[in-house]
Parts: structure tokens; sequence; C-alpha cells
């Protein structure tokens, strides 16, 4: 996402010498057309392209999708669209949604050239169900089973919310994999995959891919890939704007100003999705895990201020205390029909009163009930420019009820280590998004994803419990109709805004900034094929569909 820098100039000029350095390595292979450049601003990486871990170079990067394959193809920004077959040529689920079976395109290679069969896909949906760190998303897998091209996939619940995770499930070599050890543990620096390019060189700011020279959706218009990394926000818009970056996954303060007005052929698609920006706090230990600070918190939060400061109003603020975005209007139950968050720090100071807090609105000087005073640790990645803006203002906001506030910006792998362990008070992250509210109250509070305070946790970073939504939602998860799952939404919402469990303060904006200088095909608002985050699933088809400008 985004990074601090030491020095902008060290960073470019670092970006500049990998560029030459690719360039010198590019051989007879290189098109005559530039490289496709794409640029993350989160800092060096490590040499690890292990597609499973969402920690990766490949995964940070991006470039997992350009090796690794999924299954089928979905355009999450228009979720109604019909799913594109890929690997998988047609599928089928039972009535309960408890099974489904792949049938498997023939004639696929893997990029060492033997074939990919149906043995393959079996072996990776094997792999992930015996490894617990693999699977993220917590499937009840079953079985597993195969039969000529046909895999069949059967679970202990139905599915019917994560049939699109299990569509965009990445596959992998059985000969590789089998005997790697533990796939958690693998770097697979020297990665293949069926997909459209080839890992070439690699370094700790950037990979270089070519392609696949036996693809089997036949030649590819980009011969050549460079994924770099910039170290913040700052550096990375920098490098797009004097034409070094084709795309860039990168919040850009004053976007319109600083992007868009530089060049005709810049370009910005924010799509949203049915997901949300959400302050995770913690629900365990510290101030949060007292509910009435939960509540003043979000009371005293401007929302609109955090649209406006923090990303110059590409994200909207998220209105609703239901934490659905305005793409899920349609689910917010009629009990919270119209009712939304505003700025009330009276009331907010009046909750914390009637909790028994002493020096509410002092400098400093707030304390709970048991005379403990109050202190919050804020923390987000270094040179996550739009969060640090947000985390500071949020901040000042906690500090206006008397708490004593610290915003730390540590490096990525430590922030990461800290939500995780549930080493922390508050942190801006991010939801999984869907076609359904699922995944925000599932990621916010399902019990599915909890883990004790020390122990890495995928989501529910606040270790929120509740017997009562995890029963909804699980009940949603195995639902047969629409009535039931309005009913367990409207549980779900109910405990969402009564117990604080999460502060959400904005819609999910995919940053989507590219330039049509070199190349062509892009998704966007008039062509919305695709999502454009070419860190997701979809980059495998956005990848087939780029064409160099003649």
């Amino acid at each position: 996402m985004k990074w601090r820098i030491k020095g902008a100039v060290a960073v470019l000029a670092a970006a500049s010498m990998i560029f030459a350095v690719a360039a010198c390595g590019s051989g007879s292979s290189a098109s005559t057309s530039r490289p496709l450049t794409f640029g993350k601003p989160d800092g060096p990486q490590t040499n690890n392209s292990n597609p499973f871990l969402g920690t990766s170079a490949a995964s940070v990067q991006g470039y997992r999708y350009a090796i690794y394959e999924t299954l089928v193809q979905i355009n999450d920004v228009k979720p109604t669209e019909k799913p594109v077959p890929w690997l998988a040529t047609k599928w089928s689920w039972n009535s309960d949604y408890t099974s489904v079976t792949f049938t498997i395109r023939k004639g696929v290679k893997w990029t060492d050239g033997k074939p990919l069969t149906a043995a393959d896909v079996a072996f990776t949906f094997n792999l992930v169900k015996n490894n617990p760190a693999l699977n993220t998303g917590s499937i009840p897998f079953k079985d597993v089973t195969r039969s000529g091209d046909d895999v069949t996939v059967t679970f202990t619940e139905n599915q019917y919310v994560h049939m699109s995770s299990l569509y965009q499930q990445f596959i992998v070599p059985e000969h590789i994999w089998k005997s790697v050890g533990d796939p958690s543990k693998y770097l697979d620096k020297n990665p293949v995959g069926t997909g459209p390019y080839i890992l070439k060189t690699w370094s700790t700011q950037g990979v270089t891919l070519t392609s696949n020279p036996n693809y089997w959706k036949g030649k590819l218009n980009v011969a050549t890939i460079r994924y770099i990394e910039y170290n913040d926000n700052t550096a990375l818009t920098s490098a797009m704007t004097s034409g070094q970056v084709d795309y860039g996954f990168v919040y850009i303060a004053n976007y319109k100003t600083a992007w868009l007005s530089k060049n005709s052929a810049n370009k910005a698609w924010y799509p949203s999705t049915l997901g949300n920006t959400t302050l995770f706090i913690n629900n365990a230990k510290g101030a949060f895990s007292n509910i009435a600070f939960r509540k003043a918190a979000s009371m005293i939060i401007d929302r609109s201020a955090l649209s406006k400061q923090g990303t110059t109003g590409a994200a909207n603020p998220i209105t609703s205390v239901t934490g659905l975005p305005s793409s899920g209007k349609s689910f917010i139950d009629s009990a919270y029909s119209g009712q939304t968050f505003k700025v009330d720090a009276s009331g907010a100071k009046a909750i914390l009163t009637q909790a028994g807090y002493t020096g509410v609105g002092s400098s400093n000087g707030l304390k709970d009930s048991t005379g403990q005073a109050v202190t919050v640790t804020l923390t987000d990645p270094s040179g996550w420019s739009d969060y640090d803006t947000e985390l500071q203002l949020i901040g000042s906001e906690l500090q206006s009820l008397g708490a004593k506030v610290t915003v730390q910006n540590p490096s990525y792998d430590t922030w990461n280590e800290q939500i995780a362990k549930g080493n922390f008070d508050g942190a801006l992250h991010w939801t999984d998004s869907g076609f359904t509210p699922y995944n925000i109250y599932l990621d916010s509070m399902g019990g599915t994803f909890y883990k004790p305070i020390g122990t890495d946790a995928n989501y529910n970073f606040g270790r929120f419990q509740n017997a009562q939504a995890d029963a909804a939602i699980k009940d949603y998860a195995a639902a047969t109709t629409d009535a039931q799952r309005t009913k367990d939404l409207a549980t779900l919402q109910k405990i969402y805004v009564e117990q604080v469990p999460v502060i959400p303060v904005l819609e999910v904006p995919v940053w989507g900034n590219y330039t049509s200088r070199s190349y062509t095909g892009w998704p966007s608002e008039s062509n919305p094929y695709s999502n454009i985050n070419m860190t997701a699933p979809a980059e495998t088809l956005v990848l087939t569909k780029l064409k160099p400008v003649k």
C-alpha cells in the first residue's frame, strides 16, 4: 500500500538502477515497445514468491497473479455479471452449496513444460484443506476427489458466501509443491505457474517478468513487465508523473492536481467495493476494551474530515451506523434505515461521564472508573499517507475526550505483526469485499477469525467475542433463502451498532491510477470489464487485454 521514505531521491535513484539492470538483462525476448511498469509503495521486499502468503513479495507487489492463475475470473466491480471460465471451463453446485464440481481446461501447460491436469487442481485444494495456515478464509473443506477432467470439492457447510473465494483459488503444480515440506514456509523463489508471465529477475526493490511463450491463450501483447517498489506514496507518485510507472496502486493526495493534470493520458478510476475501511480496536485489552470508550470514540470521529483530509475526497465517508457503504444500502435493516453517523462531542463526553470516567475533556487527564489513566496507541505503516493523516485526525479527536494518544508509524512488517498478534490499541485496516455484507461482519467480529492475544489472527484483529454474532454469521452462510439472510443481517447489524466491535470510517476505493501513454486496454469507468486492482486475481485478465500504443 503506502510507505514512508528516508529520501525520495534515494528511492528514485534505486528505481532507476533497477530499470537499467533489468533493461540490460532483457535480451532478445524484449519487445520494441517499452516494458509495462507497475509501482507499489511498500518498501523493500524479501525474496519470497509464495502465492499462498499475503505477506510474500508476490502477493504484496501483485505479480503472483501474473504467474499463477485462478479457476474462474470474477468482475467484483460488477458482481451481477456472469463469471468468466479460466482454468476451469465450467462448474456446477449442488442445491445446498455443499459441493462444487470444476471441469479443468485441457491443453494448458506449466511454464516448465509439464501439462496442467485435474490432479494439480485436486492437489491444490487438498493443500489448502490440510494446511490451516493456507486456509485463510477458514473454508470448511470435507473432501476433494477427481474423476477424469473433473474435480469435486465438498464442504461441511453451505458455501454460498464463499463461492467467489473458491472460484478465485489459484492453482499450483503438484510435481513441485508435493516436495516442499511446510508450504507456509516455502519461499518459491523460482515459481512455476500456468499464467501469462514468468519470473526472470528479482531484487529487493522490484522484479522483472517476461511473457510466457507457451501461454494457453496465445501470444501476449506485452513482452516485459516490471514491478518496482518505492518507499512511500510520494516517491511512487513522483515516479508516475515523470513517466517511469504505467500503473500505481497508491493513494495520491490531491490526485486531480498531482496526477490527472500532469498529462492528458493520466487516468484515475477509483471504484468502490462492498467493504469498508475500519478502525480496528482492541476489545481484549486497553482503553477500547471498555464499551463506553468505544462508543464515545465512534461518536467523536469526524468521518467527513477523514475523507476530505485523508483522501482528498477519493474515499467517501461511511454514513450508515451499520458500517455498510453506499453500495450496500439495500442490505441495511429497516431498524437502522436513515440512521447515520454524526459528530457528537457532547454526547461522547456524556457517555464517558455516565460510565464513571473522570477528567473527561481535560488534557491527557481522562481516567476510567477504576482510576486508570486512559492511554491509546494508534498504529499504521510509515508512508501510508492517507492512513497516517487519518490516524492523526482520529488521535486528536480522542485527545479531545481527555485520552493520552500516541500515533505510531512503524514498518509494514512490524505493523502487520502488531495487529496480527493483537499488540495494538487501534489501527486502520480494510475489510474484504464481496457480493453481500457477509465479509464486512465476518472480518470485523467473526469468531472463526478469533485468536488469543499473541497468536496470529487473519481478521477480527480486535479479538471481539460474541456467541450471538457467531451464530448469525454461521447461519447467514448456511442460509438457503433471502428471508433467512435478511433476518441474520438484522441480528448482526444490531450487535455491530450496539457493541461497537470496530469503528467503520470510510468506503474502500480501489486505487486505479494508470497512464495510456504506452499501453491501452485498461479497465475504466467507461469500460468496467474488470477490477483495476493489479494485486488481485483480475490482474491475469487485464494483462491479456493490454496493448502497446503504436
